[in-house]
């Protein structure tokens, strides 16, 4: 399996009523991502906090930034996007395309989360020592999967993204409250400004 290096995601209003339709409909998308477009990774979920509560996500990785211009291809002809477009009503809120940085966990697990933590923020500089010496948090907490991210577009354009799955909001709450504690983290906040943390309930 190719190491994943850009990564979009996309975030989309859906009536509660129809999440079931839904979701059963990204299931189907991201099979077809992953078989026509090379999609390395894709994760879904409901947005559970935050400015878009209730919307659906989507998070596609690739290995090289034309992967999600086939998704786009794939958009065009797949039957399951039309499904959330046209049958459902599903309307796209954001979409960004982001850089992968050179940092995850040691041994990130294939299985799927139960739940996924992202925080947006401002760092000048990526500062991949300092972020590496919080990893341990993570690992420590029970984080399955880990990103470090560079926005490359929209008006966050630079901006950096943390997205971390988990399989229990009690792993979340021990993440945090090692992080807490880290003299790393306190000493990395001085750099890194923290817009917003987010949780999702993953769906697939």
């Amino acid at each position: 399996m190719s190491s994943p290096k850009y990564m979009m995601v996309t975030v989309a209003k859906c009536a509660p009523r129809d999440y079931k339709a839904a979701i059963g409909h990204l299931d189907g998308l991201t099979k077809d991502l992953k078989k026509k477009a090379g999609a390395v990774t894709t994760r879904h979920g409901i947005m559970a906090t935050g400015e878009q509560t209730g919307q659906l996500v989507l998070f596609q990785t690739y290995a090289e930034m034309n992967g999600i211009d086939r998704a786009f291809g794939v958009y065009e002809k797949s039957s399951d996007y039309k499904g959330l477009v046209k049958d459902i009503g599903v309307s796209v809120t954001l979409r960004n395309i982001m850089r992968i940085e050179d940092l995850g966990l040691k041994k990130p697990s294939t299985k799927t989360p139960a739940y996924g933590v992202v925080t947006r923020g401002v760092m000048a500089s990526l500062r991949l020592k300092k972020m590496a010496a919080v990893v341990p948090c993570f690992e420590k907490g029970g984080a399955m999967i880990l990103r470090y991210c560079t926005i490359l577009t929209g008006p966050a354009a630079g901006h950096r993204l943390v997205v971390a799955g988990y399989p229990s909001l009690a792993s979340v709450e021990d993440t945090y409250t090692r992080l807490r504690k880290s003299a790393d983290y306190n000493a990395l906040l001085e750099h890194f400004e923290v817009e917003w943390r987010n949780i999702i309930r993953v769906t697939g």
